[in-house]
Protein backbone atom coordinates (compact mmCIF):
# COMPACT_ATOMS: atom_id res chain seq x y z
CA UNK A 1 0.00 0.00 0.00
CA UNK A 2 1.21 3.48 -0.78
CA UNK A 3 2.28 5.49 2.27
CA UNK A 4 -0.20 8.31 2.86
CA UNK A 5 0.60 11.73 4.22
CA UNK A 6 -1.42 13.49 6.93
CA UNK A 7 -3.67 15.23 4.42
CA UNK A 8 -4.47 11.94 2.66
CA UNK A 9 -5.38 10.24 5.94
CA UNK A 10 -7.52 13.20 6.96
CA UNK A 11 -9.33 13.10 3.62
CA UNK A 12 -9.88 9.34 3.96
CA UNK A 13 -11.31 9.77 7.46
CA UNK A 14 -13.65 12.58 6.43
CA UNK A 15 -14.99 10.71 3.39
CA UNK A 16 -15.54 7.46 5.25
CA UNK A 17 -17.24 9.23 8.18
CA UNK A 18 -19.71 10.81 5.75
CA UNK A 19 -20.76 7.51 4.18
CA UNK A 20 -24.12 5.94 4.94
CA UNK A 21 -23.69 2.17 4.84
CA UNK A 22 -26.02 -0.77 5.56
CA UNK A 23 -25.12 -1.09 9.23
CA UNK A 24 -26.86 -4.39 9.94
CA UNK A 25 -25.41 -6.16 6.90
CA UNK A 26 -22.00 -4.72 7.63
CA UNK A 27 -22.24 -5.77 11.29
CA UNK A 28 -23.08 -9.36 10.34
CA UNK A 29 -20.26 -9.48 7.81
CA UNK A 30 -17.80 -8.14 10.34
CA UNK A 31 -18.97 -10.68 12.94
CA UNK A 32 -18.18 -13.42 10.43
CA UNK A 33 -14.79 -11.85 9.76
CA UNK A 34 -14.03 -11.70 13.49
CA UNK A 35 -15.07 -15.33 13.91
CA UNK A 36 -12.67 -16.33 11.15
CA UNK A 37 -9.95 -14.31 12.81
CA UNK A 38 -10.60 -15.86 16.24
CA UNK A 39 -10.41 -19.34 14.73
CA UNK A 40 -7.09 -18.51 13.09
CA UNK A 41 -5.86 -16.94 16.29
CA UNK A 42 -6.64 -20.06 18.33
CA UNK A 43 -4.83 -22.25 15.83
CA UNK A 44 -1.74 -20.10 15.80
CA UNK A 45 -1.95 -19.40 19.56
CA UNK A 46 -0.24 -16.16 20.31
CA UNK A 47 2.44 -16.16 17.66
CA UNK A 48 2.86 -13.18 15.38
CA UNK A 49 0.53 -10.94 17.38
CA UNK A 50 1.25 -7.79 15.40
CA UNK A 51 0.77 -9.55 12.06
CA UNK A 52 -2.47 -11.06 13.34
CA UNK A 53 -3.89 -7.70 14.34
CA UNK A 54 -2.92 -6.24 10.98
CA UNK A 55 -4.58 -9.17 9.23
CA UNK A 56 -7.90 -8.72 11.00
CA UNK A 57 -7.90 -4.97 10.29
CA UNK A 58 -7.34 -5.72 6.60
CA UNK A 59 -10.05 -8.39 6.71
CA UNK A 60 -12.56 -5.96 8.24
CA UNK A 61 -11.55 -3.33 5.70
CA UNK A 62 -12.08 -5.71 2.78
CA UNK A 63 -15.38 -6.91 4.22
CA UNK A 64 -16.62 -3.32 4.43
CA UNK A 65 -15.75 -2.83 0.75
CA UNK A 66 -17.67 -5.99 -0.15
CA UNK A 67 -20.78 -4.91 1.73
CA UNK A 68 -20.92 -1.25 0.73
CA UNK A 69 -20.21 -0.07 -2.83
CA UNK A 70 -20.42 3.52 -1.56
CA UNK A 71 -17.65 2.71 0.91
CA UNK A 72 -15.65 1.09 -1.89
CA UNK A 73 -16.01 4.09 -4.19
CA UNK A 74 -14.87 6.47 -1.45
CA UNK A 75 -11.85 4.29 -0.64
CA UNK A 76 -10.92 4.01 -4.33
CA UNK A 77 -10.58 7.82 -4.51
CA UNK A 78 -7.92 7.90 -1.81
CA UNK A 79 -4.34 7.81 -3.13
CA UNK A 80 -2.91 4.29 -2.91
CA UNK A 81 -6.19 2.52 -2.15
CA UNK A 82 -7.69 1.98 -5.61
CA UNK A 83 -5.53 -1.11 -6.36
CA UNK A 84 -6.74 -2.73 -3.12
CA UNK A 85 -10.38 -2.29 -4.10
CA UNK A 86 -9.68 -3.82 -7.52
CA UNK A 87 -7.72 -6.77 -6.12
CA UNK A 88 -10.56 -7.86 -3.82
CA UNK A 89 -12.20 -9.45 -6.86
CA UNK A 90 -9.35 -11.99 -6.89
CA UNK A 91 -9.67 -13.09 -3.26
CA UNK A 92 -12.16 -15.86 -4.07
CA UNK A 93 -10.05 -16.98 -7.02
CA UNK A 94 -6.97 -17.37 -4.84
CA UNK A 95 -8.89 -19.10 -2.05
CA UNK A 96 -10.27 -21.61 -4.56
CA UNK A 97 -6.90 -22.08 -6.27
CA UNK A 98 -8.36 -21.08 -9.62
CA UNK A 99 -5.21 -19.64 -11.11
CA UNK A 100 -2.02 -20.92 -12.67
CA UNK A 101 1.49 -20.11 -11.51
CA UNK A 102 3.67 -19.57 -14.57
CA UNK A 103 7.00 -18.33 -13.24
CA UNK A 104 8.35 -17.77 -16.76
CA UNK A 105 11.38 -15.42 -16.89
CA UNK A 106 12.66 -13.94 -20.16
CA UNK A 107 15.37 -11.31 -20.68
CA UNK A 108 15.55 -9.05 -23.73
CA UNK A 109 18.34 -6.49 -23.75
CA UNK A 110 18.18 -4.45 -20.55
CA UNK A 111 14.76 -5.73 -19.47
CA UNK A 112 13.59 -8.88 -17.72
CA UNK A 113 9.96 -9.93 -18.00
CA UNK A 114 8.45 -12.39 -15.53
CA UNK A 115 5.05 -13.93 -16.24
CA UNK A 116 3.84 -14.62 -12.71
CA UNK A 117 0.39 -16.14 -12.97
CA UNK A 118 -2.75 -16.17 -15.08
CA UNK A 119 -6.48 -16.52 -14.49
CA UNK A 120 -8.54 -17.66 -17.49
CA UNK A 121 -12.21 -18.35 -18.13
CA UNK A 122 -14.74 -17.87 -20.91
CA UNK A 123 -15.08 -14.16 -20.11
CA UNK A 124 -11.39 -13.53 -20.78
CA UNK A 125 -7.98 -13.76 -19.18
CA UNK A 126 -6.02 -11.78 -16.59
CA UNK A 127 -2.22 -11.98 -16.55
CA UNK A 128 0.06 -10.70 -13.80
CA UNK A 129 3.65 -9.91 -14.74
CA UNK A 130 6.73 -7.97 -13.63
CA UNK A 131 9.23 -5.91 -15.61
CA UNK A 132 12.67 -5.18 -14.13
CA UNK A 133 15.78 -3.39 -15.36
CA UNK A 134 19.05 -2.19 -13.82
CA UNK A 135 17.92 1.44 -14.16
CA UNK A 136 14.91 3.72 -13.75
CA UNK A 137 12.38 2.86 -16.47
CA UNK A 138 9.36 4.58 -14.98
CA UNK A 139 9.12 6.84 -18.05
CA UNK A 140 9.22 3.93 -20.51
CA UNK A 141 5.71 3.15 -21.71
CA UNK A 142 4.14 0.09 -23.32
CA UNK A 143 3.29 0.57 -26.99
CA UNK A 144 1.68 -2.82 -27.59
CA UNK A 145 0.33 -5.50 -25.28
CA UNK A 146 -1.73 -8.61 -25.89
CA UNK A 147 -2.15 -12.36 -26.17
CA UNK A 148 -2.04 -14.40 -29.37
CA UNK A 149 -2.23 -17.98 -30.61
CA UNK A 150 0.23 -18.88 -33.35
CA UNK A 151 0.63 -15.18 -34.06
CA UNK A 152 -3.11 -14.47 -34.34
CA UNK A 153 -4.52 -12.04 -31.73
CA UNK A 154 -6.65 -13.77 -29.09
CA UNK A 155 -9.05 -11.26 -27.57
CA UNK A 156 -8.20 -7.62 -26.89
CA UNK A 157 -6.15 -6.07 -24.10
CA UNK A 158 -8.82 -3.91 -22.49
CA UNK A 159 -6.76 -2.37 -19.71
CA UNK A 160 -3.58 -2.71 -17.77
CA UNK A 161 -2.21 -1.16 -14.61
CA UNK A 162 1.35 -0.48 -13.61
CA UNK A 163 2.67 0.15 -10.12
CA UNK A 164 6.30 0.65 -9.05
CA UNK A 165 7.41 -1.84 -6.41
CA UNK A 166 10.56 -1.27 -4.37
CA UNK A 167 11.81 1.42 -6.71
CA UNK A 168 11.49 2.74 -10.25
CA UNK A 169 13.46 -0.19 -11.70
CA UNK A 170 10.71 -2.72 -10.87
CA UNK A 171 7.09 -2.61 -12.07
CA UNK A 172 4.35 -5.08 -11.31
CA UNK A 173 1.63 -5.00 -13.93
CA UNK A 174 -1.71 -6.64 -14.69
CA UNK A 175 -3.41 -6.92 -18.08
CA UNK A 176 -6.97 -7.98 -18.79
CA UNK A 177 -7.81 -9.70 -22.07
CA UNK A 178 -11.46 -9.59 -23.15
CA UNK A 179 -13.08 -11.39 -26.08
CA UNK A 180 -14.10 -9.85 -29.37
CA UNK A 181 -15.94 -13.03 -30.34
CA UNK A 182 -16.64 -16.17 -28.32
CA UNK A 183 -13.40 -17.47 -26.79
CA UNK A 184 -12.18 -21.01 -27.42
CA UNK A 185 -9.80 -23.04 -25.27
CA UNK A 186 -9.49 -25.94 -27.71
CA UNK A 187 -5.85 -24.86 -27.95
CA UNK A 188 -4.35 -24.11 -24.52
CA UNK A 189 -1.06 -22.69 -25.85
CA UNK A 190 -0.65 -18.92 -26.12
CA UNK A 191 1.92 -16.15 -26.62
CA UNK A 192 2.22 -13.09 -24.40
CA UNK A 193 3.32 -10.07 -26.46
CA UNK A 194 4.72 -6.86 -25.02
CA UNK A 195 6.51 -3.99 -26.79
CA UNK A 196 8.26 -1.07 -25.07
CA UNK A 197 8.98 2.39 -26.45
CA UNK A 198 12.58 2.42 -25.22
CA UNK A 199 15.48 3.31 -27.53
CA UNK A 200 15.94 -0.33 -28.56
CA UNK A 201 12.18 -0.87 -29.10
CA UNK A 202 12.35 -3.95 -26.91
CA UNK A 203 9.85 -6.68 -27.83
CA UNK A 204 8.82 -9.76 -25.87
CA UNK A 205 7.00 -12.77 -27.29
CA UNK A 206 6.68 -15.32 -24.49
CA UNK A 207 4.93 -18.70 -25.01
CA UNK A 208 2.87 -20.11 -22.15
CA UNK A 209 0.46 -23.03 -21.78
CA UNK A 210 -2.57 -23.45 -19.54
CA UNK A 211 -2.90 -26.84 -17.83
CA UNK A 212 -5.92 -26.48 -15.52
CA UNK A 213 -9.49 -27.06 -16.75
CA UNK A 214 -11.44 -23.92 -17.66
CA UNK A 215 -14.63 -23.64 -15.63
CA UNK A 216 -17.88 -23.16 -17.50
CA UNK A 217 -19.90 -20.02 -16.78
CA UNK A 218 -23.16 -20.12 -14.83
CA UNK A 219 -25.87 -18.77 -17.12
CA UNK A 220 -29.24 -17.53 -15.87
CA UNK A 221 -31.90 -16.50 -18.33
CA UNK A 222 -33.70 -13.51 -16.83
CA UNK A 223 -35.84 -12.23 -19.71
CA UNK A 224 -37.61 -9.51 -17.74
CA UNK A 225 -38.52 -5.97 -18.71
CA UNK A 226 -38.55 -2.96 -16.41
CA UNK A 227 -39.72 0.61 -16.95
CA UNK A 228 -37.74 3.57 -15.60
CA UNK A 229 -39.08 7.07 -16.18
CA UNK A 230 -41.14 5.81 -19.12
CA UNK A 231 -38.19 3.96 -20.73
CA UNK A 232 -38.24 0.17 -21.11
CA UNK A 233 -35.12 -1.88 -20.44
CA UNK A 234 -35.01 -5.60 -21.21
CA UNK A 235 -32.80 -7.57 -18.81
CA UNK A 236 -31.94 -10.61 -20.86
CA UNK A 237 -29.27 -12.74 -19.22
CA UNK A 238 -26.86 -13.06 -16.33
CA UNK A 239 -23.62 -14.91 -17.00
CA UNK A 240 -21.25 -15.53 -14.09
CA UNK A 241 -17.66 -16.67 -14.71
CA UNK A 242 -14.79 -16.91 -12.19
CA UNK A 243 -13.25 -13.63 -13.36
CA UNK A 244 -16.30 -11.50 -14.02
CA UNK A 245 -20.05 -11.34 -14.43
CA UNK A 246 -21.88 -10.07 -17.51
CA UNK A 247 -25.40 -8.64 -17.43
CA UNK A 248 -26.90 -8.39 -20.90
CA UNK A 249 -29.40 -5.61 -21.46
CA UNK A 250 -31.34 -4.16 -24.37
CA UNK A 251 -33.28 -0.92 -24.78
CA UNK A 252 -36.77 -0.97 -26.27
CA UNK A 253 -36.82 0.47 -29.79
CA UNK A 254 -39.91 2.51 -28.86
CA UNK A 255 -38.10 4.39 -26.09
CA UNK A 256 -38.11 8.16 -26.47
CA UNK A 257 -34.73 8.49 -24.78
CA UNK A 258 -31.30 7.28 -25.87
CA UNK A 259 -29.81 5.50 -22.86
CA UNK A 260 -26.16 6.44 -22.34
CA UNK A 261 -24.26 5.38 -19.21
CA UNK A 262 -25.35 3.17 -16.31
CA UNK A 263 -23.42 4.88 -13.53
CA UNK A 264 -24.31 2.54 -10.68
CA UNK A 265 -24.96 -1.16 -11.23
CA UNK A 266 -24.58 -3.80 -8.55
CA UNK A 267 -25.65 -7.29 -7.55
CA UNK A 268 -26.56 -7.92 -3.90
CA UNK A 269 -26.76 -11.38 -2.35
CA UNK A 270 -28.85 -12.52 0.61
CA UNK A 271 -26.06 -11.55 3.02
CA UNK A 272 -25.94 -7.97 1.79
CA UNK A 273 -22.62 -8.39 -0.03
CA UNK A 274 -22.23 -6.35 -3.22
CA UNK A 275 -20.65 -7.05 -6.57
CA UNK A 276 -20.24 -3.94 -8.67
CA UNK A 277 -18.98 -2.82 -12.06
CA UNK A 278 -15.38 -3.57 -12.95
CA UNK A 279 -12.80 -0.96 -13.88
CA UNK A 280 -13.28 2.62 -12.81
CA UNK A 281 -16.39 2.39 -10.66
CA UNK A 282 -17.51 5.85 -11.78
CA UNK A 283 -17.04 5.12 -15.46
CA UNK A 284 -20.23 3.19 -16.04
CA UNK A 285 -21.30 1.40 -19.19
CA UNK A 286 -23.58 2.55 -21.98
CA UNK A 287 -26.13 1.02 -24.31
CA UNK A 288 -24.86 1.01 -27.89
CA UNK A 289 -26.85 2.59 -30.71
CA UNK A 290 -28.23 -0.81 -31.73
CA UNK A 291 -29.88 -0.95 -28.31
CA UNK A 292 -27.80 -3.61 -26.54
CA UNK A 293 -25.02 -3.68 -23.98
CA UNK A 294 -23.21 -6.13 -21.75
CA UNK A 295 -22.39 -4.64 -18.36
CA UNK A 296 -19.32 -6.18 -16.80
CA UNK A 297 -19.34 -6.83 -13.06
CA UNK A 298 -17.10 -8.37 -10.45
CA UNK A 299 -17.76 -12.07 -9.94
CA UNK A 300 -19.36 -14.04 -7.12
CA UNK A 301 -18.78 -17.34 -8.95
CA UNK A 302 -17.41 -19.23 -5.94
CA UNK A 303 -19.91 -17.81 -3.41
CA UNK A 304 -22.97 -19.76 -4.63
CA UNK A 305 -25.53 -17.22 -3.40
CA UNK A 306 -29.10 -18.28 -2.69
CA UNK A 307 -30.48 -14.98 -3.96
CA UNK A 308 -29.29 -12.09 -6.12
CA UNK A 309 -30.87 -8.67 -6.52
CA UNK A 310 -29.92 -6.44 -9.43
CA UNK A 311 -29.89 -2.70 -8.67
CA UNK A 312 -29.28 -0.10 -11.40
CA UNK A 313 -29.29 3.62 -10.59
CA UNK A 314 -28.07 6.89 -12.14
CA UNK A 315 -28.97 5.97 -15.71
CA UNK A 316 -27.82 8.71 -18.08
CA UNK A 317 -30.16 9.47 -20.98
CA UNK A 318 -30.88 12.11 -23.62
CA UNK A 319 -33.95 12.59 -25.84
CA UNK A 320 -33.56 10.78 -29.14
CA UNK A 321 -32.72 13.35 -31.78
CA UNK A 322 -30.81 15.39 -29.19
CA UNK A 323 -28.07 12.89 -28.57
CA UNK A 324 -25.54 13.93 -31.23
CA UNK A 325 -23.47 16.78 -32.62
CA UNK A 326 -23.54 17.44 -36.37
CA UNK A 327 -20.85 19.28 -38.33
CA UNK A 328 -19.85 19.92 -41.92
CA UNK A 329 -16.08 19.64 -42.13
CA UNK A 330 -15.89 20.75 -45.74
CA UNK A 331 -17.56 24.08 -44.95
CA UNK A 332 -16.18 24.17 -41.38
CA UNK A 333 -19.63 24.70 -39.94
CA UNK A 334 -21.42 23.47 -36.83
CA UNK A 335 -24.88 22.34 -37.92
CA UNK A 336 -26.39 21.06 -34.69
CA UNK A 337 -25.63 20.99 -30.97
CA UNK A 338 -28.34 20.00 -28.43
CA UNK A 339 -29.52 23.30 -26.94
CA UNK A 340 -30.19 21.77 -23.52
CA UNK A 341 -26.55 20.70 -23.12
CA UNK A 342 -23.65 22.87 -22.00
CA UNK A 343 -21.48 22.12 -25.02
CA UNK A 344 -19.51 24.36 -27.37
CA UNK A 345 -18.29 23.06 -30.74
CA UNK A 346 -15.75 24.62 -33.12
CA UNK A 347 -14.49 23.38 -36.52
CA UNK A 348 -11.14 25.16 -37.01
CA UNK A 349 -10.13 23.11 -40.07
CA UNK A 350 -11.44 20.54 -42.52
CA UNK A 351 -10.30 17.63 -40.35
CA UNK A 352 -10.44 18.93 -36.76
CA UNK A 353 -13.33 19.51 -34.37
CA UNK A 354 -13.04 20.95 -30.85
CA UNK A 355 -15.70 20.09 -28.28
CA UNK A 356 -15.78 21.90 -24.94
CA UNK A 357 -17.96 20.58 -22.11
CA UNK A 358 -18.13 20.58 -18.28
CA UNK A 359 -15.75 18.46 -16.22
CA UNK A 360 -18.82 16.88 -14.64
CA UNK A 361 -18.96 14.70 -17.77
CA UNK A 362 -16.84 11.91 -16.32
CA UNK A 363 -16.49 9.86 -19.50
CA UNK A 364 -15.38 10.78 -22.97
CA UNK A 365 -18.19 12.84 -24.48
CA UNK A 366 -18.11 11.35 -28.00
CA UNK A 367 -18.43 7.63 -28.73
CA UNK A 368 -19.54 6.97 -32.34
CA UNK A 369 -18.86 8.99 -35.49
CA UNK A 370 -20.84 8.37 -38.70
CA UNK A 371 -21.16 10.10 -42.07
CA UNK A 372 -24.33 11.17 -43.86
CA UNK A 373 -24.85 7.62 -45.11
CA UNK A 374 -24.54 6.10 -41.65
CA UNK A 375 -21.09 4.59 -42.24
CA UNK A 376 -18.81 4.24 -39.24
CA UNK A 377 -15.91 6.74 -39.29
CA UNK A 378 -14.22 5.84 -36.01
CA UNK A 379 -11.42 4.28 -38.03
CA UNK A 380 -10.72 7.73 -39.50
CA UNK A 381 -9.95 9.18 -36.08
CA UNK A 382 -6.22 9.95 -35.83
CA UNK A 383 -5.98 11.39 -32.34
CA UNK A 384 -7.86 12.89 -29.41
CA UNK A 385 -6.18 15.49 -27.19
CA UNK A 386 -7.61 16.92 -23.99
CA UNK A 387 -7.08 20.24 -22.24
CA UNK A 388 -8.71 21.86 -19.20
CA UNK A 389 -9.57 25.37 -18.16
CA UNK A 390 -11.53 26.24 -15.02
CA UNK A 391 -14.60 23.95 -14.86
CA UNK A 392 -14.44 22.88 -18.51
CA UNK A 393 -12.48 20.44 -20.64
CA UNK A 394 -11.88 20.51 -24.38
CA UNK A 395 -11.47 17.43 -26.55
CA UNK A 396 -9.77 18.04 -29.90
CA UNK A 397 -10.53 15.33 -32.46
CA UNK A 398 -8.29 15.02 -35.54
CA UNK A 399 -9.49 12.95 -38.51
CA UNK A 400 -8.13 11.62 -41.76
CA UNK A 401 -11.02 12.08 -44.19
CA UNK A 402 -11.03 10.99 -47.81
CA UNK A 403 -14.00 12.41 -49.71
CA UNK A 404 -16.40 11.67 -46.88
CA UNK A 405 -20.06 12.56 -47.32
CA UNK A 406 -20.97 15.52 -45.11
CA UNK A 407 -22.58 16.25 -42.72
CA UNK A 408 -20.97 14.06 -40.07
CA UNK A 409 -22.54 13.13 -36.75
CA UNK A 410 -20.70 12.64 -33.48
CA UNK A 411 -22.92 10.66 -31.12
CA UNK A 412 -22.84 11.64 -27.46
CA UNK A 413 -21.49 8.94 -25.18
CA UNK A 414 -22.12 10.45 -21.75
CA UNK A 415 -23.76 13.45 -20.12
CA UNK A 416 -24.89 13.84 -16.47
CA UNK A 417 -28.66 13.93 -17.09
CA UNK A 418 -30.42 10.99 -15.46
CA UNK A 419 -33.68 9.08 -15.67
CA UNK A 420 -35.88 9.57 -12.62
CA UNK A 421 -35.91 6.20 -10.87
CA UNK A 422 -33.97 2.97 -10.56
CA UNK A 423 -34.15 -0.74 -11.34
CA UNK A 424 -34.34 -3.29 -8.53
CA UNK A 425 -35.30 -6.87 -9.38
CA UNK A 426 -34.56 -10.34 -8.02
CA UNK A 427 -32.65 -12.73 -10.29
CA UNK A 428 -33.90 -16.35 -10.21
CA UNK A 429 -31.05 -18.77 -9.41
CA UNK A 430 -33.00 -22.05 -9.52
CA UNK A 431 -32.01 -22.97 -13.08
Amino acid sequence: MTNLNVQDWQKLTEELDAIEIPKEALHQARVKAMQQHQLTKRRKRRLYTVASVAAVVLLLFMTSIRVSPVFAQAVAKIPGFAPIVGMIAYVDIVENNYYEDLGIIVTQGDYTLTLQNVVADHSGMTIFYTITSPFDHSEVSITSLGVSQQGIPWGVASSYISSPVGGSDVRKDKVEIIPVDELSYDNMSFEFNLHLDDAAETKFTVPFTLTKPIKQPKIYEVNRSVVVDGQTIHIKQLEISPLRTDIRLAANEQNTMQLLKFRSVRLIDENGENWWQTGNMEQGFGISRDGEVSIRMHSNYFRQPQKLTLVMEMIEALPKGSDYIEVDFEQQKVLYVPSELDIDVQVPSSNIVEVTYPKTVESQLIVEIVNNEGNDLNGNLISVNFSEENDYQTATYAFNFDNEVNPIRLHINSYPLYLDGKVEIDIPLDQ
